[in-house]
């Protein structure tokens, strides 16, 4: 009897290791609406210009609170369609450092090089890291990489499209502007990151194969 509680207890556990990412991916979820409902770190947690040398934590803490529920509603389910695309990039926890190192990319990406955005609010920056980071990991269709690469040089030019009369749809749903060098430079930390990541991961690779 003994040792089939013994027996018991790490099954458990393994079965807990092996689905630990989605249940990170469910709790971060859950933690994006739990504090859209708290008002008061709308202005606390998003990106500021005046502020943000002083609280480098912005970097990450404007990727959590979102201008309005149509503006989470995109995310999460950006989110999910990420997860359900490039489910084998979710299988260690790998994906949520490339998110965050996409969402301080986007930030220190904006603070530097975009002068005339003052804040910035909403994980869509660090979602287009994500999702490069996504693509190269599970080694997918290497098209979806030009997909992203026209979208962006398309919201880097949406000045030519607003003046020749097409809308934009996002600007719309969420009722303010689109930061879209957020989107930029959190394509380009998540592409940094996966290499970064491989390099660490193929270092430990020569080691081991050392001491053997």
């Amino acid at each position: 009897m003994e040792n089939l509680k013994e027996k018991t207890v790490p099954n458990r556990i393994d079965t807990l290791l092996q689905y630990l990412p989605e249940i990170v991916l469910g709790l971060l979820i859950a933690g994006l609406i739990f504090i859209f409902d708290q008002t008061q770190l709308q202005e606390i947690w998003r990106f500021d210009r005046y502020l943000f040398s002083d609280q480098p934590l912005l970097a990450l803490g404007h990727a959590l609170v979102h201008l309005n529920a149509y503006h989470l509603a995109l995310n999460i389910t950006a989110l999910l369609c990420l997860y359900l695309l490039f489910t084998s990039a979710f299988k260690s926890l790998w994906w949520l450092a490339a998110l965050m190192a996409s969402a301080a990319a986007s930030a220190y990406g904006v603070f530097y090089y975009s002068p005339d955005t003052d804040w910035l609010v909403g994980l869509s920056g660090a979602l287009h890291g994500l999702f490069v980071y996504a693509v190269l990991r599970s080694r997918s269709n290497l098209l979806w990489i030009v997909a992203v690469v026209i979208k962006l040089a398309i919201e880097q030019n949406a000045d030519f499209f607003s003046a020749n009369g097409i809308p934009q749809l996002t600007e719309h749903l969420i009722n303010n502007t689109v930061i879209v060098d957020a989107h930029l430079w959190g394509a380009a930390g998540g592409l940094a990151f996966f290499f970064i990541a491989r390099s660490i991961s193929t270092l430990f690779v020569i080691i081991e194969l050392n001491r053997e």
